[in-house]
């Protein structure tokens, strides 16, 4: 039983103290918006996305969020933006994001009503950066500069 309780105090304490994988999308449509959903949680904005789950590729997860969150369709990957891993990119854990951005295909719907609030469709000079959720602005400023980032 002690070693038992061993391991279990070693497994949470080695799954506890790595941080957590995941993706968001810069979505781009082909008037080129830039396409957000306010979050339910403290109602910012912020690009779609979430935690890659266990034995799921990086695109399957951002196609997953994308569609789960918004209703849209991945049709292209235009570029890798960046690999952000700044202990406090995120309040609620430290993550890694990887940010991708891709041009998509469909009509918005709010799947999700628990987490999403909102979505739109933003023209680039008219994206509220001053109230986007996590370090989604540096992201998007990263996209538009055209920048590769690892931080």
């Amino acid at each position: 039983m002690g070693q038992l309780l061993r391991l279990g105090k070693f497994l949470l304490g080695f799954i506890l103290r790595h941080p957590i994988t995941a993706v968001s999308v810069i979505a781009r449509q082909t008037d080129g918006t830039i396409v957000l959903v306010q979050r339910q949680d403290n109602h910012q904005w912020s690009l779609p996305g979430g935690v890659i789950d266990w034995g799921e590729t990086v695109e399957a997860a951002a196609r997953r969020e994308l569609r789960e969150e918004t209703g849209l369709e991945w049709q292209k990957l235009d570029r890798l933006v960046g690999i952000y891993s700044q202990m406090n990119r995120d309040p609620r854990a430290h993550s890694i994001c990887i940010a991708l951005a891709i041009q998509v295909t469909g009509t918005v719907a709010i799947a999700d009503p628990q987490e999403i609030r909102d979505i739109r469709a933003y023209p680039p000079e008219q994206i509220p950066l001053g109230d986007l959720a996590h370090d989604h602005r540096q992201q998007l400023e990263d996209y538009f500069s055209g920048r590769l980032i690892l931080n």
